[in-house]
């Protein structure tokens, strides 16, 4: 419902219902109270306003017009009347004239200030010997006046809500590292059966989400939900511990009944002598009666890989998009046979792989052409082929350190994906995100919301 005022010689004044009730909160002005002044309204009016919803540039311009005022003006009997002109207006707050009149309007919306018009329209006042106006007519700040409990009130709870709301954030902030911390110890420890990635990107972007949120019931349910994934997640590592130290260590795949002994792999060794192969490296590499099945290192690349404690999985550890055996232990058979297909997959010449058998050994050779997918598959090597060669110059000369090479390789991944965890700078799409949720929430939580 809007209105309009007379406002004689400067046409009418837009009034509505939010304006005529600031006007009618004004007729109750009485003066302040003998032990507060109007620098404590002012005070406490900014200390309630970011609880109240008022715009800063609203607080600014009431501070610009009480320095127009005066104590007296505050007094029973007396109105709080300033009386600056709009081109005043402008040059203290640094805006245009038809600003200034759109932010007093916005004022009196929001309860600040009432208007008390002259004849022409225009703000004018004068003040006697003692200080006391003798008239005035302009800006009316007893609304302030009127509302100083409500203020002193909103500025207390709202700083009581700001203890609230930060013990909130923390216990947030608590969930998501301590969420953190299991995933980092799940990285270390190579643990692939829980998805701690999951459960660290959706406290990322819960803690995103509520950072400048002030609903607390809101902040409260997202607080309980973290800490109820944290203790989930705390019981499933702990349980996935207790379960490895009550489990028997040895297993024995092989068909022998020696410990560790590997399996004997479909593919039959090649045979060397008969290779054609003119690279000019030197004939004699691994010994004669190379068997797959010996866990003893048998060449100096095999030796350099077990002085690394570079085994089968360890290297299921680094390049697991190879590994497609269900077993928790891959043994080298199974490596053998993968590295096999990578062979023809990347477009390795068959000698350079017979090659590398010569001279690392089958092992060796398994090992070098899944780092070398590995590398390729992540855009360091171009030429696979090119590549494996190289390995095999260096194998012949003594120079390969292929262990050292996989433990940069496993550094390099635990680096990045725990940096990805951490900051956030590669984390899964908002659909990802959701869709795991989601399969969350399936799992007795799908009543939750974050």
């Amino acid at each position: 419902m809007m209105s309009y005022a007379l406002a004689p010689g400067a046409g009418h004044r837009r009034l509505d219902e939010r304006s005529s009730a600031t006007d009618q909160l004004a007729q109750r002005f009485r003066g302040l109270p003998e032990d507060v002044t109007h620098r404590q309204v002012l005070t406490v009016f900014k200390r309630a306003a970011p609880y109240l919803g008022i715009p800063p540039r609203l607080v600014h311009a009431v501070d610009t017009l009480m320095s127009w005022s005066r104590a007296i003006d505050w007094i029973d009997g007396q109105r709080p009347i300033v009386f600056p002109s709009n081109e005043k207006l402008t040059q203290k707050l640094g805006i245009g004239v038809r600003q200034v009149q759109k932010m007093l309007a916005n004022a009196a919306r929001f309860g600040l200030i009432t208007h008390r018009d002259s004849a022409n329209g225009n703000r004018v006042g004068a003040r006697g010997k003692d200080g006391r106006l003798i008239y005035a007519y302009g800006i009316d700040l007893s609304p302030l006046a009127v509302r100083y409990e409500e203020f002193a009130a909103a500025a207390r709870e709202g700083v009581e809500a700001d203890l609230r709301i930060k013990v909130l954030r923390q216990r947030l902030s608590a969930a998501r590292r301590r969420i953190r911390t299991l995933a980092q110890l799940l990285e270390d420890e190579q643990i692939d059966s829980i998805d701690a990635r999951t459960a660290v990107e959706i406290a990322l972007l819960a803690t995103s989400q509520m950072r400048r949120v002030r609903d607390e019931e809101l902040l409260a349910a997202c607080v309980e939900q973290m800490e109820d994934r944290a203790e989930g997640l705390g019981k499933a590592v702990a349980a996935v511990f207790h379960g490895a130290s009550d489990a028997p260590f040895s297993q024995n795949d092989s068909p022998s009944d020696e410990l560790c002994d590997a399996p004997i792999t479909t593919t039959n060794q090649p045979d060397t002598a008969k290779a054609v192969y003119s690279s000019g490296y030197p004939k004699k590499g691994s010994r004669n009666g190379y068997d797959v099945r010996d866990p003893e290192p048998q060449t100096a690349v095999e030796a350099d890989l077990a002085k690394h404690g570079v085994d089968p999985e360890f290297i299921a550890t680094v390049v697991p998009e190879f590994i497609m055996t269900g077993s928790p232990r891959p043994t080298w058979g199974e490596l053998i046979g993968t590295a096999e297909r990578l062979v023809d997959q990347t477009a390795i010449h068959r000698s350079v792989w017979h090659e590398a058998c010569r001279l690392m050994g089958q092992k060796g050779a398994a090992a070098s052409v899944l780092a070398t997918a590995h590398k390729h598959m992540r855009g360091d090597v171009d030429r696979p082929g090119a590549y494996l060669r190289g390995m095999n110059k260096h194998a012949a000369s003594g120079l390969l350190n292929l262990g050292r090479t996989y433990h940069g390789l496993k550094d390099s991944a635990r680096s990045e994906g725990m940096r990805s965890l951490s900051t956030g700078s590669d984390p899964r799409s908002i659909g990802q995100l959701a869709a795991a949720a989601l399969g969350l929430g399936r799992g007795g939580r799908a009543h939750r919301l974050l």
